[in-house]
């Protein structure tokens, strides 16, 4: 399960985010933490005449060990990026590597389309990502080909206007009705109808 695990990490890359750091310093800065090393990489920039020659680019390379009692390099990345992201980058270097965000959104829609209605509804609470993807239409397309029969290009067509969510959760009832809607709505502006199976 390691081995799976770790291919999804690309290139052994677990952190990478560069900026500006803020004012006054216009220096630009890069971290990069790989399932080996920590990577700190500094550019320096200056608009004084004269300085240009000591704005050196600028690298340190050390172990994930060395980074975590590194306070030097811990208040760099501290100031350019913020303590979310030190944060984020301590975690990383102590081992917790969230792999379940790595997972391609296809791949994690298609798994999460086959939890239960209230499993959806708790997972879309515990972050951003899973909120967009299970309130995303593709989620909600396999959702809705998976509980009910005979998808026609009609339903399709509504699910364009009104989502799956919605197409999902309206009764049998109110479904047809919106069909009705939808195919004299065509027919006044001079589409022919789709036939329903």
């Amino acid at each position: 399960m390691a081995t799976s695990m770790a291919s999804l990490v690309r290139d052994g890359v677990l952190l990478e985010i560069a900026d500006q750091a803020p004012a006054p310093s216009k220096d630009y800065c890069q971290l990069l933490i790989t399932t080996k090393e920590v990577v700190w990489r500094w550019w320096r920039i200056t608009l004084r005449k004269g300085d240009e020659r000591r704005c050196f680019p600028g690298e340190t390379r050390e172990s994930h060990d060395d980074f975590l009692n590194d306070e030097v390099i811990q208040g760099d990345v501290r100031r350019v990026f913020g303590e979310p992201t030190l944060e984020h980058a301590l975690g990383l270097c102590r081992g917790h590597v969230d792999f379940i965000t790595r997972v391609p959104k296809p791949m994690l829609i298609f798994l999460v389309s086959y939890l239960e209605l209230e499993d959806i509804s708790q997972l879309a609470q515990t972050n951003k990502l899973f909120r967009e993807i299970c309130n995303s239409d593709e989620l909600w397309e396999h959702v809705y080909e998976r509980h009910c029969e005979n998808v026609t290009e009609e339903m399709r067509d509504l699910a364009k206007d009104v989502g799956w969510k919605s197409m999902f959760f309206t009764n049998k009832l109110q479904l047809q009705v919106q069909l009705r809607r939808q195919r004299g709505r065509r027919e006044d502006a001079g589409d022919s109808p789709t036939p329903v199976h």
